[in-house]
Parts: structure tokens; C-alpha cells; sequence
């Protein structure tokens, strides 16, 4: 008998639930009938009745009739997940029969000798887990009223999340009592919340104008989405010019993305305090055991978790189910310029349709939130709703300096305690009028910085809204992407404070972020003055002036200059080698480079069709050529970058030179500029070993004049090349001053290179800075000047470099080069000098 309990395909727990609901169910009744007014049955038909009840299941038991047990169990076996045919089972009907026996002769005893139900039920109560009590014997609290309780005793940015998950499980659970689920009903639910779309819910239609909208059943959704992949799954896989990991890369890129794992953590997590409002922490508490719980600790889920990303793969391992979680990256600084070239700041023609570029008659800029809030992230680093909340009395002077309060309203949206902050306003708002700005907002009687912006009627939040609309709008301008969307802006200003060396707590106090010790956040102040002189360090870039017809400071340009951005799209092997390499304009869809990998199988149909076959080091030397001189946008998939950067290895980006072996020891850190300029002849390797093609961003050692303007007395030093030039059909290049970096901070005019990782890729041993103000002319061919290359700087070291020039000015680079002409000799001449000779007498 045991072996077949074991076996049996009902679960014990639901069962095990099932009967202490009915034991409690039970003697709640005996003492309601108690408590009561003398009922019209009397005390001896009510004995004859359940005597008679005992022996029909005393009947029913020795012929195995298992039936009977299920008019016993009725509604509280459905509401433990308990059908018909499992409260049939022998091993179930057996303990429903049993237990009715026990609670009859219980009934009996009370209703004869009129004893307290806890009293002499004690035994019975404890047996199933019921305390001896009368709160015991209350009803169980029914799931939504849990929902209730929860959202009661939750934050307010907590209580829309477990309204949420409440909603999900009432569809999933229906509105059942919480102490009937048990533990794997809890992962059935869980996995059912991850195999949701990722955008489900949002299909109601009900944002549409006159439209009533529909209600949505997310397990439709589910079955929906899981209809659509596998109709695209049997397309895919039936594809026989697709290699295994094209098949996978397509795959992920067009299946329905469901929600993340980390989401699901978060989902559990409100699930619990759910299940804790209606059980308590005994049940769902941290130090319950494993084998008790009812909602599955985070261990337990990752296990399962893992057991469940397996079984979403088929035969050959192709994904059928993708999250695709969002990486965002920082903003480049050619997406930055293009944004502020954009119609939304320098002008539209459309105050309604703001993607729309002005012209010589109408241009409109108009300073709402969509022109202020990218400005203002970018700059300052604040999330959209912590700027989009704030008031015109947030703006505040304080220390002599313009600042913001955000989070100063107690009710206020924020994401952390550490969000309540005070920053100070960069210069370049102020350059554009925002002071002045707001002003005009205090003199109207505003009370809100961004009042077109209201809180949505289901979150109370702006920034969903505000969010869609410079969504739509960036779609539009051809500006979306999706790993650097808006929020990624905040990202941006952080990587650029961190190019610039500002340490980790300082970037913390910008962004919101807790940071430092207790004295560092309750006993020191803001220093406000230091984070605007961090703040005002970035710079994009962007020029003010001023236009006739407008009565503020406009956007005019952008010093940055643009590169023509490439999409990379590239064809894998069943080993996820490169088979296959495409690179066309992003904007006009032309195909700029093509090629196939000889020996390589490539996909047969288009766009594959046309490429010429080239071996694998010419394919990654024209990449890393097209590189040089155009923005590359690379694949979406990982798996693609990874295989194209692992084929740019086998070029060697370095000159054909043999490196000098000479290193320089850690005593020659500490020299200084005036090291560098010992009379001392230059180490020049043979001509054949100069650099070729050189081009902006290497650094080269090369023999630039000293401050006397004495070239020969000059020692080989690295030299950064900032830009080439053509005169006279010949190729010069410009090259900026570089001498050891002291202890001191670098002058805004000149570029630091330092770190571990830049001093690697410039193949440089001590750290150096380069002086932007000090450049030279240098003809390419000259090989007297240029010894040999070296490395060449990084993609941060590359943007600062643009951010230097800028502070540098014009700057006229000083020529240096052999003049062709033949000196002309010295000569002296002796001439007479004049004499004054007195006039003679007449």
C-alpha cells in the first residue's frame, strides 16, 4: 500500500491540504452549531444521521468503494486542485474516508456530552497541523484578499508590482484560499509567468481614441505567442541553406521575447509577500526549510530554472523560447551629434510634427519637454522621472550657483532614498537660457517644470508616457536604437566622467546611487561647487548662438564630426566561423563592402548570393581598412560580433618594423618633459621600416623640434597623430607634443593617456600626455622625422580626444619639414657711406 501512495500520480501535498481544510471546515462547524440557537432538529435525529453516515462509510470501505469519497470532498477538493478521478484514487479515498470516521465519532461526542470541539479534538487538530485555538478555525484567506493585505503593508512603488502578480495568479489559481497552494503549484505558476510575452498586456487597444479596448487573459497570450514560434521554428528549421548558428541567430532575432530571468526573481518575490500577508512568516519567512515552503527560495528557482532553459531547446539545440534582456551602451558620439542636429533643436518646420526639418520661412524650436529632458540626462545624469516630477520651486540658488532639488516633494517618485538629491546645473544649460526659462515659467504662474507631461491614471508615473513619445519621435528621425535608448543617456555621462578620471563615489553621488561610508552620506555636505566643475568637464560638443528670430540662445551645431555609420551583417559556419561578411551605408542601404571566406561554405541565398570570395585575412583587412573611415554598427547577435572580432585578429594592425627592445624601467616614470629633451641622437631604424598608412589616432616616435626650434639636437618621442593633411599633392600629418605625465593634473589642452588597458593599446610604458596646443607638420614620407609607429589609442581615449581639441582651439600646426631649395651663399658687401662736404665760398 505504501509503494502505490508513493506511485501515486496525486500530489501528496495537495492532498495533505485538502484534508486540513476539511478537519478545520469540520469542527468550525460544531462550534458554530454550538453557539448557535437550539436547532429545530433535535440532538437524537442528528446522532441517527451521522451513525448512519459512519456506517455507509464503513461500508464503503470494506467493499472498496471509492466513489463515496468524493461527495465527502466536494468543494474542497477543487479548490486544491483536486478533480474527481484523483479524490477516486485508492490512495486519496482511503484518507477522505478514514478522516470522515474520526471527525463523525468527534461530531458525535460534542453534540452528546455538548464538550468543547478544541478540547477533545485537540489530538485530531494537531495530527493536521491546526493549532487548538479558535483564530485557527477561521476561514483561509482567499487570494485576493491576500493581494489586499499586501498592497496595504507594501511601499507605493511596490504595491503596482504585487497587483500585478496578483492579477496573474487570480487568472492562473482562480480566487481560491492562499493555504491550499503548495509548493509545485507555485513553480507551475512561476514558469507560466516566464513564458509570458515580454510586451503582454499592452494589446488592449484602449489608448486608441474612441476605442473601448478588450480585456486580455495573459494565458491566451501565452498560447498565442507559442503558436507563432512554432510556426517560425518549423520555417527555420526546414531552411537547408541556413548553417546551424544563422538558424539560431535568426531564431533569437524573430521569436517572441518573454520575459527575463531577473524579471521572474522579482515576480517571486512579490508572490511571497502575497502568500506571507495571508500565512504569516512562519510559513514563507527566510528560515523556513525547503521541504516547507510554499513559495520557492531563490536557490530553489535557479535550480529549476536551468532545468527549464533546457527543455527549451530542440534536438540540434536551437533556442525555442528567447528573453532577449535589454544591454544598454552608452550613447556614441556620433548618435549624441546626430540628436543635436536633430529638427527638435535646431528646428522644425511643424510645431505638430517635430521630425520635420525647418526651413528659410519656418522654423519653430520649441523648449518643452522634449527639448529640455534629453538635455538635461545627458548633462546630469538624472532618470527621466526624477526631472519630469520636478517643480519651477525645485530651482534654487544656492553656494552662488544655480541648482535643482529632485525628490524634495516627500511624495515624490523615487527609485532609492539615495535619488533625493541636489545637483548643481551645467554650463551649458545655463548658455541656452534655461534660468531664464524657468523664470518665465515662475512669472506665468507654473507650478511644474514639464506640466504637458501628466502622471498616467495606472502607474501615477510620467516618464511611460514622456518615454513613448521620444520613442516615436527618434523612430522617426531614424535616431532609435535599442541598446542606446534614453536611459541609456545616464550610462553616457558616467563613462564619459569615468574617461575623465572621476572617481566611482563622486560618479555615485550624480547618478543616485548609494555610495560611500555613513560619514560620506549623512555627515558630509554636497559640494556643490566640485560637482559643477565634474559636470561642466563634459563636453559634446554642442555651440551655442544666437538667432535673430528667436529671444533665446539656439543650438547652432556641433563640433563632432560625423563618420558615416556601417551596418555589419555577417553569415556564420556550423562551426560559427565567418562565412560571409556585408557592410552597407545605414541610411541609404547601399552595399559598400562584400565577401565571402574562401573555403567556407556561404549562404546561397540572397543578399549571400553576390559575394565574391576573398581569403580571411584580405576580408578582415578591408574591414579593419573601412574602420578607419567609417562608423561600424555591429551585429545585434553576440554570437556574430564574437566569431567577426575573433576574425580581425589575423591582421597585424602594427607596421612591419622589428620593435626596439629597449623598456624603459620604473625609474624612467618619474622623468619629466625636460628628460625628453637631452641632446641625444634619435634611435632611426632603417627607411624600409617606417610607418605606412598612418591615419588619425596612432602614435609614432618621431623627432620633433625643441623649444630652440633645433631639430637636430632633438630625441625620439611619441607623437599623437590628430589629422592628416593635403597640400600640394603631398600628405601631411599633424602631430601633437607628447612628454611624460607628472603627478600634476593634465591642462584641459592635452590628452592623458594612463590606464593599464590605454597604455597597452597605444604600446606605451609610461603614462603620457600629449599637448594639443603644440603640434607639428610633418610631411608622411619624411623618414628622418618619423622612426616607427606604435600602437594606436582606444575607443575613450579616441572620444576625449575630440573633447580636447575642441578646448585647444584653432591651433596652426608649426611645419616641420626639408626645405628643397639650395641655400643661398653669404655674402658681404663694403659700400661707401656718404659724406656731407661743406658748400664752398663763393
Amino acid at each position: 500500500m505504501l509503494s502505490e501512495l508513493q506511485n501515486s500520480p496525486v500530489c501528496e501535498a495537495r492532498v495533505q491540504s485538502m484534508l486540513k481544510e476539511m478537519v478545520r471546515s469540520a469542527v468550525g462547524g460544531m462550534i458554530a452549531r454550538q453557539e448557535s440557537a437550539p436547532p429545530i432538529e433535535g440532538a437524537d435525529a442528528y446522532l441517527d444521521r451521522l451513525e448512519a453516515e459512519t456506517d455507509r462509510i464503513r461500508d464503503a470501505q470494506r467493499t472498496r468503494d471509492w466513489s463515496v469519497a468524493a461527495a465527502f470532498a466536494g468543494e474542497i477538493a477543487r479548490q486544491n486542485g483536486l478533480g474527481t478521478d484523483a479524490i477516486e484514487a485508492p490512495a486519496v479515498a482511503r484518507q477522505v474516508l478514514f478522516l470522515m470516521r474520526r471527525l463523525n465519532e468527534l461530531n458525535a461526542c460534542v453534540e452528546r456530552d455538548f464538550d468543547d470541539p478544541l478540547h477533545v479534538g485537540r489530538e485530531l487538530l494537531l495530527d493536521h497541523g491546526l493549532a487548538p485555538s479558535r483564530d485557527s478555525m477561521k476561514p483561509p484567506m482567499l487570494l485576493s484578499d491576500a493581494v489586499e493585505k499586501a498592497c496595504k503593508e507594501a511601499p507605493r512603488d511596490v504595491e503596482n508590482k504585487i497587483r500585478v502578480v496578483g492579477k496573474l495568479a487570480i487568472s492562473y489559481f482562480e480566487d481560491i484560499p492562499v493555504s491550499s497552494i503548495v509548493l509545485e503549484q507555485s513553480f507551475e505558476f512561476l514558469f507560466t509567468v516566464w513564458m509570458l510575452p515580454k510586451g503582454w498586456g499592452k494589446a488592449h487597444g484602449r489608448n486608441r481614441h474612441g476605442h473601448a479596448g478588450r480585456d486580455l487573459c495573459p494565458l491566451q497570450e501565452i498560447r498565442e505567442a507559442d503558436t507563432k514560434d512554432a510556426k517560425l521554428l518549423e520555417e527555420i528549421t526546414s531552411l537547408d541553406t541556413l548553417s546551424i548558428p544563422d538558424k539560431r541567430r535568426r531564431l533569437v532575432q524573430e521569436l517572441i521575447p518573454r520575459l527575463t530571468d531577473g524579471y521572474l526573481f522579482v515576480q517571486r518575490d512579490m508572490l511571497n509577500r502575497i502568500f506571507r500577508a495571508a500565512l504569516g512568516t512562519k510559513r514563507v519567512g527566510r528560515d523556513v526549510d525547503d521541504e516547507d515552503r510554499v513559495v520557492p527560495s531563490h536557490s530553489q528557482l535557479k535550480k529549476r530554472l536551468q532545468a527549464w532553459h533546457k527543455s527549451q531547446k530542440t534536438d540540434c539545440k536551437l533556442p525555442t523560447r528567447v528573453s532577449r534582456p535589454k544591454r544598454r551602451m552608452s550613447w556614441s558620439l556620433e548618435h549624441v551629434s546626430r540628436l543635436f542636429r536633430s529638427p527638435i533643436y535646431l528646428g522644425t518646420s511643424s510645431p505638430k510634427q517635430r521630425s520635420r526639418k525647418a526651413t528659410a520661412r519656418k522654423r519653430y524650436i520649441i523648449r518643452d519637454a522634449i527639448y529640455w529632458v534629453p538635455l538635461v540626462m545627458i548633462t546630469m545624469g538624472v532618470r527621466p522621472e526624477e526631472i519630469l516630477q520636478a517643480a519651477v520651486s525645485d530651482i534654487v540658488r544656492r553656494d552662488g550657483i544655480l541648482c535643482i532639488f529632485l525628490g524634495e516633494e516627500e511624495d515624490a517618485y523615487l527609485k532609492n532614498e539615495q535619488s533625493r538629491r541636489i545637483l548643481p546645473i551645467p554650463q551649458i544649460l545655463l548658455k541656452l537660457g534655461f534660468r531664464e526659462w524657468v523664470v518665465a515659467k515662475k512669472k506665468a504662474g507654473e507650478s511644474w517644470l514639464f506640466p504637458e507631461i501628466q502622471p498616467d491614471k495606472s502607474h501615477g508615473r510620467r516618464s511611460q508616457i514622456f518615454g513613448d513619445r521620444l520613442r516615436n519621435l527618434l523612430t522617426t528621425l531614424k535616431l532609435h536604437d535599442a541598446r542606446e535608448d534614453i536611459y541609456a543617456m545616464r550610462r553616457t555621462l558616467s563613462s564619459k566622467l569615468m574617461g575623465l578620471g572621476i572617481d566611482t563615489g563622486t560618479r555615485q553621488r550624480i547618478l543616485g546611487h548609494l555610495e560611500g561610508t555613513t560619514i560620506d552620506r549623512h555627515y558630509s555636505d554636497h559640494g556643490l561647487l566640485e560637482l559643477k566643475d565634474v559636470l561642466d568637464t563634459v563636453d559634446y560638443g554642442i555651440e551655442v548662438g544666437v538667432d535673430r528670430r528667436f529671444g533665446f540662445p539656439v543650438i547652432t551645431g556641433n563640433t563632432t564630426a560625423l563618420q558615416t555609420a556601417l551596418d555589419v551583417d555577417v553569415a556564420l559556419t556550423d562551426r560559427r566561423e565567418v562565412s560571409a561578411v556585408l557592410l552597407r551605408d545605414a541610411e541609404t542601404d547601399e552595399i559598400v563592402f562584400e565577401a565571402s571566406v574562401s573555403g567556407r561554405k556561404a549562404p546561397s541565398a540572397y543578399p549571400w548570393n553576390g559575394c565574391a570570395p576573398l581569403g580571411e585575412k584580405d576580408v578582415a583587412a578591408s574591414i579593419i581598412s573601412l574602420s578607419r573611415q567609417y562608423s561600424l554598427t555591429m551585429p545585434a547577435s553576440e554570437e556574430a560580433t564574437a566569431a567577426l572580432e575573433h576574425l580581425l585578429i589575423l591582421v597585424d594592425d602594427k607596421p612591419l618594423y622589428t620593435p626596439s627592445a629597449n623598456r624603459k624601467t620604473l625609474a624612467g616614470q618619474q622623468k619629466t618633459e625636460k628628460d625628453f629633451m637631452i641632446d641625444a641622437e634619435p634611435n632611426i631604424p632603417d627607411q624600409d621600416c617606417r610607418p605606412v598608412d598612418l591615419v588619425v589616432g596612432d602614435l609614432v616616435v618621431c623627432a620633433l623640434p625643441n623649444r630652440r626650434g633645433d631639430i637636430t639636437s632633438s630625441t625620439g618621442r611619441p607623437g599623437l597623430i590628430v589629422a592628416t593633411r593635403t597640400l600640394g599633392n603631398r600628405k601631411f600629418l599633424d602631430i601633437a607634443w607628447g612628454c611624460p605625465l607628472e603627478t600634476s593634473r593634465p591642462a584641459p589642452n592635452e590628452l592623458a593617456i594612463s590606464g593599464s588597458v590605454e597604455l597597452a593599446e597605444a604600446q606605451l610604458d609610461i603614462p603620457t600626455r600629449f599637448n594639443l596646443r603644440r603640434r607639428f607638420l610633418v610631411p608622411e614620407t619624411d623618414t628622418n622625422l618619423l622612426h616607427r609607429r606604435l600602437g594606436r589609442i582606444g575607443k575613450n581615449s579616441q572620444a576625449r580626444l575630440h573633447e580636447h581639441l575642441s578646448r585647444a582651439g584653432d591651433i596652426t600646426p608649426e611645419p616641420v619639414y626639408e626645405s628643397t631649395r639650395q641655400p643661398r651663399p653669404l655674402s658681404v658687401e663694403r659700400r661707401r657711406t656718404k659724406s656731407v662736404r661743406p658748400k664752398k665760398a663763393r
